[in-house]
């Protein structure tokens, strides 16, 4: 793990060094950039019907990916950020159609009861159930964890995230 220094603060952290792309130009194996990282998620984006409260805590998720470059540990931090946003997503959507976020008894809802609610009212389409529960259990590896997970910089986790959460607010 990277241990920051007023030399190595702007430098790649040393696991970036062992991933590359191929310039297509040249056919050699280059490193990757910070700007190889910024240029992954530009097409990462929640759609114009996301809330702005669920938008303000999954943007800070493609920060932490593209700051992933300097210190890989965020890449993690940044999949663990989009899950916020994934809860709180099922959350509105789940107290915007069902009008609460407690049972009866005045507990909270879980996130699976939550996803299952959306899906019987088809706000969740039936045959993507799997996919939000595969999403609830990362949320779930992410905040109940045995030990630190470190999940790289491979981007479809944001992804995949995004596409649930447009997919809420279609």
């Amino acid at each position: 793990m990277k241990k920051i220094t007023f030399e190595n603060y702007y430098s790649a952290d040393e696991a970036i060094q062992f991933f590359g792309r191929v310039n297509t130009e040249t056919g050699n194996l280059e490193p990757l950039t910070e700007k190889d990282y910024i240029a992954s998620i530009q097409d990462i984006c929640l759609n114009e019907r996301v809330p702005e409260k669920i938008k303000s805590l999954f943007d800070p998720a493609l920060a932490l990916y593209a700051y992933g470059y300097l210190y890989w540990t965020f890449f993690t931090l940044a999949n663990e950020q989009a899950i916020k946003a994934f809860e709180a997503a099922i959350a509105y959507k789940h107290k915007e159609v069902i009008g609460t976020n407690v049972d009866s008894n005045g507990r909270e809802v879980g996130l699976s009861k939550k996803i299952n609610n959306l899906v019987r009212r088809r706000v969740i389409d039936g045959n993507r159930k799997d996919y939000y529960h595969s999403l609830r259990m990362f949320r779930n590896m992410a905040f109940h964890p045995n030990e630190q997970h470190i999940f790289g910089h491979n981007n479809e986790a944001l992804r995949n995230i995004a596409t649930a959460i447009n997919e809420l607010f279609a």
